[in-house]
């Protein structure tokens, strides 16, 4: 059975929230639960060459050992994600690894999907989520920039 299960997830400069959730019925085989912790890019200098970092999870736990998949949203317009304060905006990625060379999405446009085969049943799985501020941004002004995407796990 292939379920899907989203979640709204405000992510910000300083990126809070906390989402969880459980889909099915008792009749049904196999039921997830998704749980995002939030990611911080804290104080951000947008004349440093290189991009701010911020570190995040998704931890996931199925009753059933059944292929997942786990993506986000895909960003409007430009294709990149961009977080705002007023007018103003910091474009930043969320990615599959450190290094920041895989983009997370769902899977159209050069991104990928995290996908685990065959998760342990009833166990807590943690994901990391690496959020990677585009390097140079020089028109950024100081404060609080934010944004909200969707995270979805498919099963």
């Amino acid at each position: 059975m292939n379920r899907l299960l989203r979640f709204a997830l405000l992510g910000m400069l300083i990126i809070a929230g906390m989402s969880a959730a459980r889909v099915g019925t008792a009749a049904e085989a196999n039921q997830c639960r998704l749980n995002v912790t939030p990611l911080s890019f804290g104080k951000v200098n947008p004349f440093s060459p290189v991009a701010g970092r911020a570190n995040g999870s998704i931890t996931y736990n199925c009753t059933v050992s059944a292929p997942i998949a786990i993506g986000f949203e895909a960003p409007g317009g430009s294709g990149t994600r961009r977080m705002k304060q007023g007018a103003v905006g910091l474009d930043y990625d969320l990615y599959l690894d450190a290094a920041c060379t895989i983009v997370w999405g769902n899977g159209a446009g050069g991104s990928q999907l995290f996908r685990d085969p065959a998760p342990p049943p009833n166990s807590n799985v943690t994901v990391p989520v690496y959020g990677c501020l585009h390097a140079g941004q020089r028109s950024a002004l100081m404060g609080n920039y934010g944004d909200s995407f969707i995270v979805t796990i498919q099963f």
